[in-house]
């Protein structure tokens, strides 16, 4: 299990080549336990490449505990399990592509 940090929603995150920003969180029905979405889009826009932009779904995990705590900030906190089995994965991917069909979808708790 692994402690999961609520992002603030609509807030951009820039980089060196553009900015991106999550606008939804979801909980993903799915064998019977909800997944964690986060929908997020980005934007290059100062890249030698040009200007384009994606949509991506980050799925932290399985939600075991929701909002059960608060980190040192203030943010509420989800106890989620990992999501490492490939064929529950593509499932979950499967289901997302119905929603957000060009969306890159990733599994990891990055913060």
């Amino acid at each position: 299990m692994k402690t999961y940090i609520h992002k603030e929603l609509d807030q951009e995150v820039r980089s060196i080549s553009g900015e991106y920003r999550f606008i939804s969180e979801e909980r993903l029905p799915c064998r019977g336990k909800e997944a964690l979405c986060l929908v997020g889009v980005g934007q290059v826009d100062n890249s030698c490449c040009g200007v384009t932009g994606c949509i991506f779904v980050r799925i932290p995990g399985y939600i075991v505990a929701w909002q059960n705590g608060l980190d040192d900030g203030g943010r509420p906190t989800t106890d989620v399990e990992p999501i490492t089995d490939e064929r529950e994965q593509e499932e979950i991917t499967r289901l997302l592509q119905q929603t957000y069909p060009s969306a890159q979808v990733y599994f990891t708790l990055e913060q």
